[in-house]
């Protein structure tokens, strides 16, 4: 793989593709990626780390001193892994904090359906305030919806091309 972008390699750093790469340049850097990526995914071994670098087969980068990645290789790389049967499912799953709040939203729209299912059942006029306030909560819209939306339109369009019905396209 030739390299696609600028690193942040010093101006006297090389390139050296994976198959001219020697063992021992392999090992340091399946120990760099290791490290580097250690946080993303705490449960993997180096093992795994090198089984995972071998398969991917990037290019290396060198300056008489260190070796790593192009940052375009190891964000490529962490996709892989992050998709990998390597990685195990974990519990409890780990969400990001839009998530969690859009989940909060999605479940007080529950309560408020339920408390007016009950309302209706028991004959109560259609103008209640919970009625009310749920329509004023879904007309004012939200902001992070939107914006989940705006951010996903691509990858969602890419992988479906009906999906363009549903971004109003």
């Amino acid at each position: 793989m030739q390299p696609t972008t600028i690193t942040h390699a010093c101006p006297e750093s090389h390139t050296i593709p994976y198959r001219w790469a020697t063992p021992g340049q392999h090992a340091q850097a399946v120990l760099w990626v290791a490290e580097h990526l250690h946080d993303h995914f705490p449960t993997l071994s180096v093992t795994d780390f090198a089984q995972a670098f071998h398969a991917f087969q990037p290019d290396l980068w060198e300056d008489g001193n260190d070796l790593w990645l192009d940052y375009a290789d190891l964000a490529r790389l962490t996709q892989r892994l992050a998709h990998s049967p390597l990685v195990p499912e974990l519990d409890p799953p780990v969400y990001c904090a839009d998530v969690r709040y859009l989940a909060g939203v999605l479940h007080y729209f529950h309560l408020v359906a339920v408390e007016l299912r009950a309302e209706m059942q028991a004959g109560a006029p259609l103008n209640t305030l919970h009625l009310d306030s749920l329509i004023d909560r879904l007309a004012i819209g939200n902001s992070v919806v939107e914006r989940v939306r705006r951010e996903t339109r691509s990858q969602a369009v890419a992988h479906d091309p009906q999906a363009a019905a549903d971004f109003g396209d």
